[in-house]
């Protein structure tokens, strides 16, 4: 009798993990697929420009890690103030200032990056841009893979 209630446990254990897994299953989750990427992907681009566009991105990403890494500090810190027994509406809304001048500071770095990679494009390549939509191209985006499917 034992040795049944034990064998039905560890195979509804079983069950119970499969189940979980399948249900996380392949989704859009994180991973490498069509997502905002460099904007030019499916443009006729010279070595040359592939190159001077690959060091304004490369540049861009590495001026961007420390804002990034401030930007996730900075709103750890917002989440840490909700979890205070008594909420400081002050220190919140202050908090909350430093994120969104962070994120402006973002924003005018897209921006420059932006035109700096138009500036690399002959007038014809620029003009194709549009046909493809504001920003889109192969990058780090939603793409298949395994991971929850938020």
């Amino acid at each position: 009798m034992r040795k049944t209630v034990v064998a039905i446990g560890l195979v509804s254990v079983m069950a119970f993990t499969a189940a979980t897994a399948f249900a996380w299953g392949p989704g859009m989750g994180r991973g490498y697929g069509s997502g905002y990427g460099p904007g030019v992907a499916t443009q006729n681009l010279s070595a040359e420009q592939v190159a001077k566009i690959q060091k304004i991105q490369g540049d861009r990403y590495a001026e961007m890690a420390t804002v990034r890494t401030e930007m996730f500090t900075k709103r750890t810190e917002l989440r840490n103030l909700f979890h205070e027994p008594v909420l400081d509406q002050a220190k919140i809304a202050a908090k909350q200032k430093e994120i969104t001048a962070l994120q402006a500071q973002m924003q005018e770095k897209a921006l420059a990056t932006r035109t700096a990679v138009a500036e690399v494009l002959t007038p014809e390549q620029r003009a194709q841009i549009p046909a493809y939509g504001p920003g889109f191209g192969g990058g780090r985006g939603g793409g298949m893979g395994f991971g929850p499917r938020w």
